[in-house]
């Protein structure tokens, strides 16, 4: 089930001001808000699997809480690509919301993305982290789905428990679902990792990267970067995520 919503917001007023003048735009915001489920549900009519549009209303200060609660039930979530050029803060908002707030697996879709699926060619960005290996169980489905699957590793720790075998535990767990994985070691040749990561992603052909988020402190990644931020700023490819 994949659930999705484009919020509108409604900025708060100053402490102090009277009620009247805080929910002043709520009016447009529940136009806007039965526009954009009409538009959903028009889209989604004659989808395969069952659907169902909700409009939520609420003011930014309480949207992170909603989105939670909402669609913590979901068996996966969507949500656009959060950084970059033409992003919005409630994207950002809406996507840190799910993340640490539902437990289920989220798929970011890049803007430039066309004809999203079939997964045929799946690739883990794998780091041995917890976040890595909770994005691989939520990705199960799709790695079993897939006719290939890739285990990539950059600079893998010289003092990792596994630094005999980088990579192999891993596939070991995805044999015993069927999914027959092959390890890919690379060096950071470029500044970054996701470009690493990215690179990799276009010359093999791949439809699907899976990572792990947020491995340090949001505050951290927000104030010097990280991977899980550069990988959503340069985003190609639509990316399973879990935290």
């Amino acid at each position: 089930v994949g659930l999705g919503r484009v919020p509108e917001r409604d900025d708060m007023a100053p402490m102090g001001a009277s009620p009247a003048l805080t929910l002043s735009g709520n009016g447009e915001a529940q136009a806007r808000a039965k526009t954009l489920a009409d538009w959903a549900q028009d889209r989604l009519r004659g989808a395969l699997a069952p659907t169902a549009v909700q409009k939520l209303v609420v003011t930014s200060a309480g949207l992170d809480a909603a989105i939670a609660r909402v669609v913590r039930y979901s068996d996966l979530i969507i949500v656009s690509q959060p950084y970059g050029e033409g992003s919005t803060q409630v994207q950002t908002i809406s996507l840190e919301a799910v993340l640490f707030g539902t437990g289920a697996p989220v798929m970011v879709i890049p803007r430039t993305a066309e004809n999203i699926g079939p997964f045929e060619r799946v690739m883990v960005a794998w780091d041995e982290s917890r976040q890595a290996l909770e994005a691989v169980r939520k990705a199960l489905p799709a790695l079993k789905n897939a006719t290939r699957a890739k285990i990539v590793m950059i600079n893998p720790p010289s003092h990792s428990p596994e630094r005999s075998d980088p990579g192999g535990v891993i596939c070991v767990m995805l044999a015993r679902h069927g999914v027959k994985a092959d390890v890919s070691i690379l060096a950071k040749t470029m500044p970054l990792v996701a470009e690493v990561i990215n690179r990799h992603a276009q010359d093999h052909a791949i439809d699907l990267i899976v990572m792990g988020a947020y491995g340090h402190s949001r505050f951290r990644e927000a104030m010097i970067g990280g991977a899980t931020r550069d990988m959503l700023e340069t985003a190609r490819l639509p990316i399973l995520m879990a935290h």
